[in-house]
């Protein structure tokens, strides 16, 4: 076997590279057919295994399928969360089958997932046979990959949540699709990205273009394809010649939509545009500017996800489905939300209202499967809101008086923009808070509270007690602790957040909770500097719990006054009583400071923190 050369990507870790066939790589034709640069990738780059979007909960499973050849397939799916955690009373969706090029692997299709899921279009995208981080040495343009998609068909035939099936190909997957429509007439619709229609002309186009290093002349033309394709054929098993797709689009009835870049010069224009002519079911063709690898017009992603729509015959706008839907929870427009992949357009009193909600249907715990929150739940107590910048450290007193009380931080944080959530993301929203049973940390839904970790311990009910909370971002962590050299619970969250966070003190209103003093410090501050080393969370594990740092060290003892960056107030035992004024004090419209600018971000901090005060 060959070295390789692996090429190391500005984006993502250590695991993110192109690996090369070893040299003379680019003197080999055959190189450019079945060995071109092999995208890897860390997993972590796939995002969590469940997020939410506005008007959808997704969740992905990942799968192993093998292909006729023996090789382990990694594919990805996409769906909407009831439909994933497999409710009897909810029907099978279309899915899209998303076909990536020949240098490229499933990541390529993370930012149709904000398009298809609203509209209950589930998502399926794997790594062909020798791409990504599926098995295999070599690739074949379309020709044994096929059957890799085959394969996928059948697999999502069997789990009995899938209804119409569609295609979106993208060069190599284009080519693939078509391969497979001929004998596959149940395909509901194919989005075909820069086909070409015959691996021989493609070659021979190819070996006197600028990819070669060395361009082969026109007099050693023949000879040089004949090379290559015997080589071909004894690395792979398969004749280049018998590689033609424009013999296939004649039996193909399924209504498909063409697509290339008119400035495309790895597979020049006339390929699709042969194709289109000769294709015999409904077809549409669309031009748009870019070259075989640019980023296509959000514009020509809204058009497939249209023709889609009209092919499976659904509807364009977002289902109205209670379960995961925050948008309609807030009475909004879900299409101008998650179907946006320009710049982000949600408002911060937007993001404030939406987690304000989810933290009023969030503080109940969830109910039993199939029950609803009981009508009589109590109210949650939510105090003065609080604008702070990540890093920081919230101090707080707080006494937990019986049993059934719960009581500590509401906090709102947004997830950064990414590939597979789009830039409009809804906020997450976490309460971090103390019961007689310990430490807790929980996620607030629509559909309840959702425990993400408890650091057990018996809290004496007749004392207050101290309550420490730190945010850290890169990765975003959060520790929450009791006194010095407590109780600790720490959690690793599951996606990098924006630097802006709300937070409030929080009483679920179960029982009986004193709130006194709390402050709060931006740990990027001066101020901060000698303590800020002894509070960090070190852990790497999702969730840990202690009574103590992850290094031993017990945590800082509380600041006094004068070392409360942005000061403090002492209180006398406040406990929350009514429920006016229950969403804290009123937006302040304020830009964010940026990272580079300490002035701003330390006058911003001094503005919105101090005594948290109760009603």
């Amino acid at each position: 076997m060959s070295s390789r050369t692996s090429i190391q990507l500005e984006e993502g870790c250590d695991d993110d590279r192109l690996e090369l066939p070893g040299q003379p790589y680019a003197l080999a034709l055959w190189n450019l057919i079945i060995r071109p640069p092999r995208r890897r990738y860390d997993l972590s780059r796939l995002g969590p295994t469940d997020f939410r979007l506005w008007s959808v909960c997704v969740k992905r499973v990942d799968v192993n399928l093998t292909n006729s050849r023996g090789m382990t397939l990694k594919c990805s799916h996409f769906l909407p969360r009831g439909l994933a955690e497999g409710g009897s009373d909810l029907e099978p969706r279309p899915v899209v089958i998303y076909l990536h090029q020949n240098a490229s692997c499933r990541l390529e299709a993370l930012n149709l997932v904000p398009l298809f899921l609203p509209l209950g279009i589930s998502l399926f995208c794997f790594d062909f046979a020798g791409c990504g981080e599926s098995d295999g040495e070599y690739i074949s343009l379309g020709w044994f990959e096929r059957d890799d998609l085959a394969e996928c068909v059948e697999y999502l035939r069997k789990t009995g949540k899938v209804s119409a099936i569609g295609l979106w190909g993208r060069s190599m997957g284009a080519v693939t699709a078509l391969l497979h429509a001929d004998r596959d007439h149940s395909i509901g619709g194919m989005v075909l990205d820069s086909p070409f229609c015959n691996l021989m002309t493609l070659a021979s186009e190819l070996a006197q273009s600028e990819y070669l290093a060395v361009k082969v002349p026109s007099w050693l033309l023949s000879g040089a394809l004949a090379v290559g394709r015997m080589r071909i054929r004894s690395l792979c098993g398969f004749d280049i010649e018998q590689l033609t797709p424009e013999r296939h689009v004649g039996d193909s009835f399924i209504p498909a939509l063409f697509v290339h870049g008119r400035g495309d010069d790895f597979i020049p224009p006339h390929h699709t545009e042969k194709l289109f002519e000769a294709y015999n079911g409904d077809k549409e063709l669309e031009m748009v500017d870019g070259d075989h690898n640019s980023p296509r017009p959000n514009a020509l992603n809204r058009k497939a996800v249209l023709f889609f729509c009209r092919a499976f015959r659904c509807s364009p706008t977002p289902q109205a489905g209670d379960d995961g839907n925050l948008a309609r929870l807030l009475g909004l427009d879900t299409l101008g939300l998650d179907g946006s992949l320009d710049l982000p357009h949600v408002s911060r009193q937007l993001v404030l209202e939406a987690g304000r909600q989810l933290a009023i249907a969030g503080s109940c715990p969830r109910p039993p499967a199939g029950s609803s929150p009981p009508a009589t739940a109590a109210r949650p107590w939510l105090g003065d809101r609080q604008q702070v910048f990540l890093p920081f450290r919230a101090e707080g007193a707080l006494q937990v008086c019986d049993p059934l009380a719960e009581a500590g931080f509401c906090i709102c944080l947004v997830p950064a923009p990414s590939e597979w959530g789009g830039h409009s993301r809804p906020p997450e929203v976490l309460l971090a808070y103390a019961a007689a049973d310990g430490l807790h940390l929980a996620r607030a839904s629509e559909r309840g509270r959702e425990d993400l970790a408890h650091a057990r311990a018996e809290i004496d009910l007749a004392v207050p007690v101290l309550s420490i909370l730190e945010l850290r971002p890169s990765p975003t962590r959060l520790r929450l602790a009791l006194g010095t050299g407590g109780l600790v619970l720490e959690h690793a969250l599951r996606e990098e957040c924006e630097p802006e966070v709300f937070v409030w003190l929080w009483d679920s209103r179960r029982g009986e909770a004193l709130f006194f003093d709390c402050a709060f410090m931006d740990l990027m501050h001066p101020l901060a500097s000698q303590t800020d080393n002894h509070s960090s969370v070190d852990s790497e594990e999702t969730s840990s719990i202690g009574t103590g740092t992850a290094d031993g060290r017990s945590s800082p003892p509380p600041l006094s006054d004068s070392g409360r960056g942005a000061g403090a107030v002492a209180g006398g035992g406040r406990r929350p009583s009514t429920d006016s004024g229950a969403d804290g004090a009123a937006a302040r419209q304020q830009r964010r400071p940026s990272a580079g600018n300490s002035a701003a971000r330390t006058e911003a901090q001094h503005e919105s923190s101090g005594y948290c005060q109760s009603q």
